[in-house]
Formats: structure tokens, sequence, C-alpha cells
């Protein structure tokens, strides 16, 4: 075309379309066009080198413009007269195949000229970009259950050093100076990072207090966070004052000023220091006895634990009468009864127990009348006693309280190759309080991997017993010391979020109805369920019955193991034992004409 143009040129240079070039030209006139006319219809080697550099671009532009197009959100213009697939279809494949989305850098561009951080930040922070919060998630798993709207929220990445930030020359320059945060990967962010410390923040209570967050560079490195607070008072009677200086706090310190964190008092230090005096008198018997028991159980070298006092037999009576009727092995169950009337029935149901009667003296044969009471606190410890017994002699364990309902074999889940990362599994509580932050961890059902790791967090639990019996419940102790030994010893925890649902709790039957209408049209088939998130023994009772649950006939419970000859064929039902309570809580049948159990809640059905 260039070529063709030069000719034109030419020709009207030679007076071609002019009146002067109708005359016939003379010879001399003749050669002379004819000559020059030769000299054009050379080609230069300049044209030649310009022709292939502008068909060279326009090939890689018209292939960018092309991927562009195929990367671009696709459009449904469904077919053509002709019945042709559409365009964007075939666009598509195209790309598939050339995996165009791969092969194209991401630029990123900056107006800033200044650097990001001054002269007096540089020397720990050099770069910052974003990162979608789910991505950072789905790329790391910390264990953590994601909170919501992780879709839509981002993560500050801060870099240390220039040697930590990614290889793409445009993004680390744009992380480095001044201008709009650059947003990139997970994967991208963290190509250079040798090490990185995550810190987990949000406002305990945003409605009440106005929080700030101080990153300290150049300072001595710490693994904690301080936690300040305008307040008046101490402990239970602190009250947030916005007219008082700072000062340090309990990280349990909610929006009002009341501290969570119960110390202990004087009689409970005395009486965990007694239990320990026993504990210690009689171990090296206790780990004779009980490891002749494991090794006749255990199976691939993992246990089920469990312990019960008299006002919670019935509930394990069901577990065992349930599991049995829906085909589960309860050969490698260990409990650990509290008093002799537990002992009897679990034996009778044919499971094996270890009884000790100096280290479980404490515990009451009561049933608790409320969470948290003395007696649940009493029951907490006899949990941490035996998960720390069987835990140090080696031993993996699935540790679970007596209101569970098996659907499927939890080990198939555990013992799976893509669950083996972690050192424990927990449950997902569902309660978002702040002094169980930042696991939530459900301390009713957990699997624990026997090392070094989780053998010390154990034994740190043992020691503890004194913070237990302060908050009556061991949940919220077990929770502080996971965090500390995460960050101390890299032991690796993981909660299945309550989003997930293979591990369903209380926090579903009581918040979550869509889920469980899906579990009771049989759309769920979840490992087990849970029935925390209640009130006592009757709640749970009522609701298990309501859902199908419930296994144990009703003339077995609160009877001696003596009077009930065979308990599995005098007590267990081979079908559930379905009775309706509420209305408003979850059933497997309609439950239109039973009261009402939360004013103002509508009916389940």
């Amino acid at each position: 075309v260039i070529t063709n143009k030069m000719n034109n040129k030419s020709m009207k240079r030679l007076g071609h379309g002019s009146s002067e070039s109708r005359r016939p030209p003379s010879r001399v006139q003749s050669q002379s066009t004819t000559n020059q006319a030769r000299r054009s219809a050379i080609i230069n080697p300049t044209q030649v080198i310009t022709v292939v550099i502008f068909s060279i671009i326009s090939f890689y532009c018209g292939t960018l413009m092309g991927w562009s197009a195929c990367s671009s959100s696709p459009h449904n213009h469904g077919q053509d007269q002709n019945g042709l697939t559409d365009s964007n279809q075939n666009c598509n494949e195209i790309c598939k195949n050339m995996k165009c989305n791969n092969t194209t850098p991401r630029k990123y561009t900056t107006s800033g000229t200044s650097k990001r951080f001054s002269s007096k930040l540089s020397h720990w922070a050099t770069g910052l970009v974003s990162i979608n919060r789910k991505d950072l998630f789905d790329t790391y798993d910390f264990g953590v259950p994601m909170s919501d709207g992780a879709e839509k929220e981002d993560v500050l990445m801060l870099y240390n050093e220039r040697k930590a930030m990614p290889n793409e020359r445009s993004l680390s320059r744009a992380a480095e100076y001044d201008g709009d945060i650059p947003h990139t990967t997970a994967k991208e962010a963290t190509e250079n990072c040798d090490s990185m410390s995550v810190v987990f923040i949000k406002n305990p209570d945003s409605r009440k207090i106005g929080q700030c967050v101080a990153l300290v560079g150049g300072q001595y490195q710490g693994y904690h966070v301080q936690r300040w607070q305008r307040l008046i008072g101490e402990g239970p009677k602190g009250k947030t004052d916005r007219s008082a200086p700072l000062r340090v706090t309990s990280r349990m310190t909610n929006g009002a000023g009341y501290d969570e964190f119960l110390l202990p008092k004087k009689e409970l230090v005395e009486k965990h220091q007694g239990i320990m005096k026993t504990y210690f008198t009689y171990l090296t018997k206790i780990r004779e006895d009980l490891d002749a028991i494991l090794k006749k159980i255990a199976v691939n070298n993992s246990v089920v634990v469990m312990t019960v006092n008299k006002g919670q037999s019935d509930l394990l009576m069901n577990f065992a009468c349930s599991a049995r009727a829906r085909g589960f092995s309860l050969d490698n169950v260990l409990v650990f009864p509290t008093d002799i009337f537990s002992k009897d029935l679990a034996e009778g149901l044919g499971l094996a127990t270890f009884y000790s009667h100096e280290l479980m003296e404490h515990v009451p044969e009561r049933d608790s009348k409320r969470y948290g009471d003395g007696t649940f606190g009493a029951i907490m410890l006899a949990k941490v006693i035996c998960v720390h017994l069987v835990n140090d002699l080696g031993y993996d364990l699935l540790f679970q309280d007596v209101d569970i309902s098996w659907y499927k074999n939890p080990f198939d889940f555990f013992h799976s190759a893509e669950n083996s990362g972690f050192d424990m599994y927990f449950q997902d509580d569902g309660n978002r309080q702040q002094r169980f932050a930042p696991y939530s961890a459900n301390s009713g059902f957990y699997f624990v991997r026997s090392n070094d790791r989780s053998k010390v967090l154990f034994r740190s639990m043992m020691y503890a017993g004194d913070l237990i019996f302060a908050a009556r419940s061991h949940q919220q102790v077990l929770i502080q010391l996971l965090s500390e030994h995460n960050s101390l010893s890299g032991l690796r925890v993981k909660v299945l979020s309550r989003d997930d649902s293979e591990f369903p709790s209380g926090y579903h039957y009581n918040m979550r109805k869509d889920y469980m209408k899906q579990m009771v049209r049989g759309d769920k088939t979840p490992y087990m369920f849970h029935m925390c998130w209640t009130l006592n023994r009757d709640d749970k009772v009522a609701y298990m019955k309501q859902m199908g649950m419930w296994y144990l006939k009703d003339n077995c419970v609160g009877q001696k193991a003596a009077s009930l000859g065979d308990i599995n064929t005098a007590c267990c039902s081979a079908e559930p034992i379905i009775e309706c309570a509420y209305k408003d809580k979850a059933s497997i049948i309609p439950c239109k004409d039973s009261p009402q159990k939360d004013k103002g809640s509508p009916s389940f059905w």
C-alpha cells in the first residue's frame, strides 16, 4: 500500500493528470519519463523495514484486542439466523485453549513521585498493597473461622523491606510510592514474603467505642496485642468513660467496660491445688492402667473420649443407643465416668470405661441446673483431665460431649488425607463473644493428634484449673491457650466454620432455620449434630426428641444398671422416639399444636 502511494505521487510529479500531459511527449521527454518511472518502481529498503514493523505492531495489537475481548464478561447474544454458535462462546473457547487470562501481565500505574512512607517509617515499612480477604483465606488457611462479608472486603499487606515486595515492577513501584494503594492477589502479594505476621483486627463494639490501632516499628518484636481503653473502675465494675485516660486493660473487656476475664479467688486456687496434688500422687498408676485399656480398644491409634456424671447419664445412654441403631461401632469409645452410677451404666451399654475415684471425687453427681454454674465448671475440669491423660499417652482422640448424635463416622473426615494438615480440629461454637476470640472453638467436639505441640497445650490446661473454676467453663480458657500455643509452638488449629454443613450444632438449631429445614428434608446429611446452645438438660432432651435424635426409652431414665438387665435390649429403641415439645423449634414432624418456646418466634412448620 505504501509503495503504491509513492508511485502515484511520483506520477503526479511527472505531470500525469494535467493538461500538459495530454500533449505527445518528445523522444527525450519520453526517455526521461521512463527512467524516472523505473527508479520509482525500485523498492527502498527503508520502506520494507517500515512495512514489516507496522505489520508486526498491527498483528500484536489485534491479538491483544482479541484477548481483551475474551477476558471481558461474556454477554449472551444467542444464535444468529443460521444457527451459528454465539461468537463469545467461540471466543471463550479460544481463550481457554490459549490460556489468555494468564499470559497478559497486569500493569499497575501510579502518579506518585514521593515514597509512600517517609524516612522515619521506611526502616520498617516500605510498601503497601490490598488483597481481597476471601482470597487471602482461600490461599492460606489460618484456622480461624472466616467472618461474613469477606468477598467484599480487603486486607492490607505491609512490606517491611523492598525484597519482600512482588516481582512485578509496576506493582512494587505502586506499592512503594504515593497514590492509590494497588490491589493484587494473595499469591502475588506474598510471593517474596519469607515470613508473614498476621493480625486479626475488628472493633469489638463499634457502637460504644472508637478503636485505634498502633503499629510500632523498630521495637523489640512482640507477639501479643496490648489493649488500652478509657475506663473507670476495675474488672466487673469497670465502665467505659471517654473523659478517662487510656490505660492497659484485659483483651476481654467489652465496649461497656466490663471485664469478662474472671481472676480466681483464693478458695478456687486451693481447690485446684488439692486436685493437682492427688493427680501427681496417683499419676504413675493411672497412666499404667489407662494405657492397658487404650491398647485394647484403639483403632488406628485413635479413640473417642467422653466423660459423664449421673445427672447426664441418660444422654450418654442415648448416644450409644442412637449410634448402634445407625450401624456405628463403638469399640473404640472410652468413657471416663465421674461416679459409680455412671460407670455401671456405661459398662452395661458395652462401652469401655476408666474410673478413678481419687481424680473424679471433686465432680458432683447431680446435673448442672444451667450453663456456667458451679457443677458445670467442675465437670469441665474432668473433661480436661481425661483428654490430657489420653493425649499424653500418645493416642489421637476425638473428644465429644454426651449430647451428640452421629450420622456419619467422624473419623472418616479426620483421617482423610485432605484433613491431615492440622494438629487439632474444632467444631465452630458459633458464639462471637469477645472472650472466645479469635477461634470461637466449641470445647464439646474436637479432634486432637497426639504430638509434642498438643501435649504441651493440655499440660498447660491441667495447670489452669483455677482459671477454669473461675470462668466456670473450660472453653474460654482453652481458646486463650490455643491462641498462645499457636503463636508459641506453632500449634496448628482449625475451626470448622459454622457456615459449612458438616458439623452443625445448637447454633444452627437456634439461629439457622434455613439449615435445619434442609436437614429435615434430607438435603443435608452432616457427620454429627451437637445439641449445645441450650439452657439445661431438659431442653436438650426435648429438642433431640423433636429432631428424631432420641433412642432411649423413658422407663430406663434415672435407673441403676443392675435393675435394667441387658441395657441395649431393654432400653434402646431401634427407631427414633419422636415427640413434639415446641412449635417454634425445628422438628422432623409438624408440631404446630405445641406451645411456643421463644416469645414472638414463628412456627418452624
